[in-house]
């Protein structure tokens, strides 16, 4: 049977969320898949529509980036027990809102057939095809790459509980499906 991984993708009227103090960024893109035990949890706030555009969508995954998915009260009812399985949900402030961190880290890329764009130091700039080593995902739901700020990846096992227990605002889009 073959296998769908995605990543989480931005709805065009998401609701949006940052950290209050711009440096805070740097918290979220320094999520390198390790469980964090002294957490100090960015104050958040969610954007405002700019004068004259409509008012974003509602969401239960306000939109950080791919990398640092973000959820709702109704979200972390929902999916918690599989989220305990594959990293920390982490409070933050300003808002009643959760970190997702992953903290399943795969070296599940095969980097001789995927399109990756490298630094010149060597490091990954970009993946602009995956292909994905089904056996070392194995059984994983929800991983992230051995990679600074990696987008979080998802099975379709995980994108049918989210869309099966009725959370909205969220979307994915896949980005490999095995030949097997």
């Amino acid at each position: 049977m073959p296998m769908t991984i995605y990543k989480f993708a931005v709805l065009e009227d998401q609701e949006w969320i940052f950290p209050v103090d711009g440096a805070d960024f740097e918290t979220f893109f320094a999520m390198d898949g390790r469980a964090i035990q002294d957490w100090a949890p960015p104050v958040m706030q969610m954007v405002e529509a700019e004068q004259g555009a409509e008012e974003p969508s509602y969401s239960d995954f306000p939109w950080l980036g791919e990398h640092a998915p973000i959820l709702k009260k109704p979200a972390v009812d929902a999916l918690a027990p599989v989220l305990a399985q594959y990293g920390q949900l982490l409070p933050l402030k300003g808002e009643n809102v959760w970190l997702f961190n992953v903290t399943t880290v795969l070296d599940a890329l095969d980097r001789e057939k995927s399109g990756i764009v490298y630094f010149d130091d060597g490091d990954i700039l970009d993946i602009e095809r995956h292909v994905f080593k089904r056996d070392v995902i194995g059984t994983a739901e929800i991983f992230k790459l051995p990679r600074r700020a990696s987008a979080v990846y998802v099975t379709g096992r995980f994108v049918e509980q989210v869309r099966g227990s009725g959370l909205r605002g969220v979307s994915f889009a896949p980005v490999w499906t095995s030949e097997e």
